[in-house]
């Protein structure tokens, strides 16, 4: 009987891994929809920049690339079409982050890499990324 436990307590906790792994996932990309949308505009280097912080941060490679980038997409347009109900959501999901130090800064590293992505950080994306550094209390 106790092997039966652990065994349903390592499935249980190999998904919980996966589900805030994925939670991750989504809240890095609307947090770089966010800074992206920001200055009004998602330029190309702002897309190279998220493409390659999916092929080179750690916690975001066990996922597929297309699926990261509609996440991304998904909430870049809603963004568009509702900016501020749409900010709220993901300033949400951010600040799940509050707790873990860890994460959090590794997101706030991540949006700066997409802020200066155009070489040119608004001031709306400095707003933006004080907003955020606000929410994860760093």
């Amino acid at each position: 009987m106790s092997n039966i436990f652990q065994s349903i307590k390592g499935i249980i906790a190999k998904h919980q891994h996966q589900i805030r792994q994925k939670q991750f996932l989504e809240t890095v990309m609307g947090a770089c929809a966010l800074l992206a949308v920001a200055d009004g505009k998602i330029d190309f280097s702002e897309l190279m920049a998220r493409d390659y912080i999916l092929d080179n941060i750690e916690q975001l490679q066990v996922f597929d690339a297309n699926e990261a980038a509609e996440i991304f997409r998904i909430k870049a347009e809603a963004l568009q079409n509702n900016y501020q109900q749409e900010k709220t959501k993901i300033i949400g999901l951010i600040a799940h982050y509050t707790v873990d130090k860890e994460l959090g800064g590794l997101l706030l590293q991540i949006c700066l890499i997409i802020a200066k992505a155009d070489r040119n950080l608004s001031s709306s994306e400095q707003e933006i990324m004080n907003e955020l550094k606000q929410v994860l209390e760093i």
